[in-house]
This record gives C-alpha cells, sequence and structure tokens, in this order.
C-alpha cells in the first residue's frame, strides 16, 4: 500500500506539472479535480486491496461495482457542470475526462501488476 501511496503521489506531481503548462487549454477547477481523482483513487485502491486479499471474486465484484458507480458518477458531476457553468463546459469536460482516464489507467495498472506478483 505505501508503494501504491508513493506512486500515486508521483504521478499526481506529475500531472499537476503538465497541468502548470497547459493550464490555458484546462478550466479554472483543475488543481481541485487533480485532488479528487487523488482521494477517490486512495480509496478505491485500499477497498479493492482488502476484497483482493479475501476472495478474489469479492474483488472482482467490488471492482466493476465501483467502476460503474465511479462512471455514473463523473458523469453526474460533468452534466451538473456544464448545465450550471455552459461557458467552461467544454473545458471542464475535457479536463475531467482527461485526469479520469490518466487516474484511471495507472489504478487499473498498479491493480493488474499486483495481481500477476500475488499469483
Amino acid at each position: 500500500m505505501n508503494k501504491f501511496v508513493k506512486q500515486l503521489c508521483i504521478l499526481t506531481l506529475v500531472v499537476i506539472v503538465a497541468s502548470v503548462f497547459m493550464r490555458a487549454q484546462l478550466t479554472v477547477w483543475w488543481p481541485a479535480i487533480v485532488g479528487f481523482f487523488f482521494i477517490v483513487s486512495m480509496i478505491v485502491f485500499c477497498f479493492a486491496d482488502k476484497a483482493k486479499k479475501k476472495d478474489m471474486r469479492r474483488f472482482t465484484n467490488f471492482y466493476m461495482g465501483a467502476t460503474v458507480a465511479k462512471m455514473v458518477i463523473y458523469l453526474t458531476i460533468i452534466l451538473i457542470y456544464a448545465i450550471s457553468f455552459k461557458d467552461d463546459a467544454k473545458r471542464f469536460a475535457v479536463t475531467f475526462l482527461v485526469y479520469y482516464l490518466v487516474y484511471s489507467i495507472f489504478e487499473t495498472y498498479k491493480l493488474a501488476k499486483k495481481d500477476k506478483k500475488n499469483e
């Protein structure tokens, strides 16, 4: 778990540095979005790791359910923001989805890599 936290912190720093250079194309809310994905990744990884230690079937059910729940919540956030702030909706949605992809790829990779070590 400590290794994941360290790597997640490094990923977040890389995302922040890249975002600073690209901030003209991003929504003004990009720092909050980065923080949001950092926290969500920590929580999901922690619960997925616990589920994996107990039972692989339980892990699979949890991870699939968490992925669907995250997608619904994320799309709801984007929709609410787009309705509330029409002028920044496109930049917010693109920023949010790019960060979602970065953090989801990282999270999936780390869980898959950890799984291969357990075999």
